[in-house]
């Protein structure tokens, strides 16, 4: 009986888990310059589309939005990638 206790009672160790699912430092940063990437992409063809459908307003919005996505990486200097740097 006390064999089929420690079967079911297995409670995982709290430390293990967040030490094992936390990705490093440079992984969070790689995919939060994934991200910004996407949504500048995502921005800027959303403002072309608007554009062809002629609404003016929402062409307007993404292309301002898109123009604040790509000078993001001025104001927050860990935004910019390597390989583009100067």
């Amino acid at each position: 009986m006390a064999a089929d206790n420690s079967a079911t009672d297995r409670s995982p160790d709290p430390a293990k888990e967040v030490t094992s699912s936390a990705p490093p430092a440079d992984r969070k940063l790689a995919l939060i310059r994934f991200a910004v990437r996407a949504v500048r992409v995502t921005a800027s063809t959303i403002a072309v589309v608007a554009l062809l459908r002629q609404q003016w307003v929402a062409a307007a919005a993404f292309s301002v939005a898109w123009l604040l996505i790509l000078g993001s990486p001025r104001v927050f200097p860990l935004l910019q990638d390597p390989a583009e740097a100067p």
